[in-house]
């Protein structure tokens, strides 16, 4: 400290008073630069962060929304709707059903023999992701002609 008195005492008044305050400036800016734009900086990404985090929960509640709706809406859908979907789209893909057996809860049991292989996936594809009916339960066995098979399977409307 004395060394910095004894380096301005070999200045006049005025060229002191230059230095000080040339040397306060360079304090205020490298204090601006070093804390005040890191932490504005930060800010921003946390502005920009709580938006973008905003935007995301106004879509998931409206996506909720529309579950919550599908779902009231699905609530009143009984056996014989589900009955509908089943042999109408198994008739879309070549396929009949040589059973079918509603249960609880809106779920069924479905018998199909000598079924195609291929249009059986078909249908089993549409029924989940199409028309929302998952398969529960499911059993496939071979039957004595190629590419056929007799599947026993359990449906439940999502």
């Amino acid at each position: 400290m004395n060394q910095l008195f004894t380096l301005l005492n070999k200045y006049n008044r005025r060229e002191q008073l230059m230095i000080l305050v040339c040397a306060l400036a360079v304090a205020l800016y490298l204090l601006w630069l070093v804390v005040l734009v890191p932490i504005q900086n930060k800010r921003d990404q946390l502005l920009a962060a709580n938006t973008a985090s905003t935007q995301a929960l106004g879509k998931v509640q409206i996506m909720a929304a529309q579950i919550q709706q599908m779902r009231s809406e699905g609530a009143n859908t009984n056996a014989g709707n589900i009955s509908g979907v089943i042999d109408s789209s198994l008739r879309a893909n070549g396929l009949s059903m040589s059973g079918f057996q509603p249960g609880a809860n809106g779920e069924v049991r479905v018998r199909l023999e000598r079924a195609a292989y291929e249009p059986l996936m078909q249908w089993l594809y549409e029924m989940e992701f199409k028309q929302g009916i998952s398969v529960s339960d499911l059993s496939i066995a071979a039957t004595n002609d190629v590419g056929q098979v007799t599947v026993n399977l359990r449906l439940q409307k999502r």
